[in-house]
């Protein structure tokens, strides 16, 4: 099984970023990735996750392990309100 940082490493190369622009677009340092892909840091926030998944469009759950394969993410629509007829408005 692969670690976050080899998912990591992986989808960045094949989304052709360097380490440099991807810590940039989520502001963090270079070295703090590069420790990250080099698996020496095992334990990584939440917030750093999901904003890698999406910078490199792959699924949180991809980087976790708990996914096969890297599903990009897709952009989910906003509920529809429903039409309920008129609304009562209170006399004025």
């Amino acid at each position: 099984m692969s670690t976050i940082g080899a998912r990591v490493k992986e989808a960045r190369e094949r989304c052709g970023i360097h380490q440099a622009e991807l810590a940039r677009r989520l502001g963090c340092s270079v070295n703090a990735l590069s420790m990250l892909e080099k698996d020496a840091i095992t334990d990584p926030r939440a917030s750093r996750i999901i904003g890698i998944a999406e910078a490199l469009n792959v699924s949180a759950d991809y980087l976790l392990g708990l996914q096969a394969t890297p599903a990009p993410l897709t952009a989910t629509a906003a509920p529809q309100p429903t039409k309920r007829g008129r609304s009562r408005m209170a006399a004025v």
